[in-house]
């Protein structure tokens, strides 16, 4: 939504400033003509001289260039919306005063309702992305202190750690893991975290002891999670169901996986790669 909201103002910027200079008096005739509709508004007076309509098309060139930037990573280039802020701040606060202290032009009034109400969106976007680049980097860390939970559950759930071991190298199924629920949505790492801490502290309610599950032994954690399978709470069957589900997919998925269990999955890929998402396995399974 803020790439498309500064998509949008640079396209806007790039418009205006261009008949800004082309149609000098023509864009002042046009607003005078709708502020006559008011009458209460004075005619802004037309003029000849170019010098501020020179300044005023490369102001219009400014914003339009750091508009493009923004919008083409607002996250990256947000340190660039208080200075688009500051512009058009700039642009609305003078033709307000020139409105009161001057001419009370529906010139200067458009100026400075229209210039204002951008500048409180571009100060709109730049607090939200903050909040939304805030939120993650707490949801990576929140569930970086949950890793030794997550390590738990992997041990106690797959062969090896979770981590196949094939020429030395392990496969990353923590790592994946994470990377799944992140892509799966804006939250998906909190909700990630929700589940861990869910489990990390359930043996103080439902035992096997009252204690964490990262502090459990190999055979407790594998009769706590037993419970939550045979549980008549529907809720607590659907977790460890749906953590087992995303772990073993991915865990099958590994080739060092595949070959210690015989599986051929060359007929499956066939089909993968002459479906309708080829190109999306491809690159996968590459």
């Amino acid at each position: 939504m803020v790439r498309l909201i500064f998509r949008l103002l640079a396209v806007t910027f790039g418009v205006v400033g261009a008949i800004f200079l082309l149609f000098p008096n023509g864009t002042v005739r046009a607003i005078n003509a709708t502020g006559s509709i008011f009458r209460v508004f004075p005619p802004a007076p037309e003029s000849d001289l170019r010098f501020w309509l020179s300044l005023g098309v490369s102001y219009m060139a400014l914003v339009t260039v750091l508009a493009v930037l923004i919008q083409k990573d607002p996250t990256r280039y947000r340190h660039l919306m208080p200075v688009l802020a500051v512009g058009k701040f700039s642009s609305s606060f003078t033709s307000l005063l020139f409105f009161v202290f001057t001419s009370p032009t529906f010139l200067y009034l458009s100026n400075f309702l229209v210039d204002g109400s951008i500048t409180l969106l571009v100060l709109g976007c730049y607090a939200w992305t903050g909040v939304v680049s805030q939120s993650s980097a707490n949801e990576a860390r929140w569930v970086e202190r949950s890793a030794p939970v997550l390590d738990a559950l992997i041990d106690t759930l797959f062969p090896s750690g979770g981590a196949f071991e094939a020429g030395g190298q392990a496969t990353p199924l923590a790592r994946d893991l994470s990377q799944y629920f992140q892509e799966l949505h804006t939250h998906g790492l909190l909700g990630l975290g929700l589940l861990l801490r869910t489990l990390e502290y359930g043996p103080y309610v439902f035992g096997p002891r009252r204690t964490r599950f990262s502090r459990l032994s190999a055979e407790e954690r594998e009769r706590y999670l037993g419970d939550f399978e045979r549980s008549r709470l529907t809720v607590r069957r659907q977790l460890i169901t749906s953590l087992k589900l995303i772990g073993t997919l991915h865990f099958y998925n590994y080739p060092e996986v595949q070959d210690a269990v015989g599986y051929d999955g060359r007929y499956v890929r066939e089909k993968l790669l002459a479906g309708p998402n080829a190109a999306d396995h491809r690159a996968r399974l590459q």
